[in-house]
């Protein structure tokens, strides 16, 4: 197997402050609500692009097995740290390695149940081979649960301005958090204005339709109702 190339980019800086604030979003919250929902009973989980693990923990606590990989370095790290904080029968469960979506890691077995997407898409130049390569490591009525930005130039303050809303509302806007915040704004206005780092964009219905023609048969689930109407939401079957 050739040795994977961990890509060295704005995620490097971004990845600690994606790691405190995103949990935090309310708006977050809520799309990982649906993945965990479309992908409850599924025993084997691929995280395609798992990032710190924020959606492949809740899954491994409830009792699934998960495979995620990650191309940045510094965010595989987090969720190697996170991985390593859980019990031995949740760590025996939770299998985490490098990896590209364009071209799944070969330790990662096929016949998966489900595979997880979660804000990939956009960062990948060509979506219709990564597609593929989900569709090849599911079984029959195996599921792709997918989400990722609707537009070009995602808008960031639409989305902090509404989340700070709802912290406020909740009592949850601490100094922690606006520092997080802070920073994690500086590292998004870069990722979203730099036309090398966001470079891929479907609405709900062109993802539905490029699913179709990638081989998957129905779609269980299609919104665009998450982070305020700025991303979709997609699960389908094999």
């Amino acid at each position: 197997m050739p040795e994977t190339v961990f890509v060295d980019n704005i995620w490097n800086d971004f990845a600690h402050s994606y790691d405190q604030m995103i949990p935090e979003l309310p708006c977050y919250q809520r799309q990982r609500e649906k993945i965990l929902r479309d992908t409850r009973e599924r025993s084997y989980v691929i995280d395609a692009g798992c990032g710190t693990g924020l959606v492949s923990e809740p899954l491994v606590r409830r009792g699934q097995r998960v495979v995620g990989f990650d191309n940045n370095q510094a965010m595989l790290a987090l969720a190697v740290r996170r991985r390593a904080k859980e019990p031995e029968a949740v760590r025996a469960r939770w299998t985490l390695l490098p990896g590209d979506v364009s071209q799944f890691p070969l330790e990662v077995e096929g016949a998966a149940d489900a595979v997880v997407m979660n804000n990939v898409l956009f960062y990948v130049r060509d979506p219709e081979a990564v597609l593929r390569e989900a569709w090849t490591h599911l079984k029959p009525g195996g599921v792709l649960c997918m989400t990722s930005n609707k537009r070009p130039r995602p808008d960031l303050e639409l989305v902090l301005k509404n989340s700070i809303r709802e912290w406020e509302a909740q009592g949850r806007w601490t100094e922690s958090l606006q520092r997080a915040v802070n920073h994690h704004r500086t590292c998004a206005q870069k990722l979203t204005t730099d036309p090398n780092e966001m470079v891929t964009f479907l609405d709900t219905d062109q993802a539905v339709k490029l699913l179709e023609k990638v081989g998957f048969s129905e779609a269980l689930v299609a919104d665009g109702d998450d982070y305020y109407g700025e991303n979709f939401y997609v699960c389908m079957r094999k």
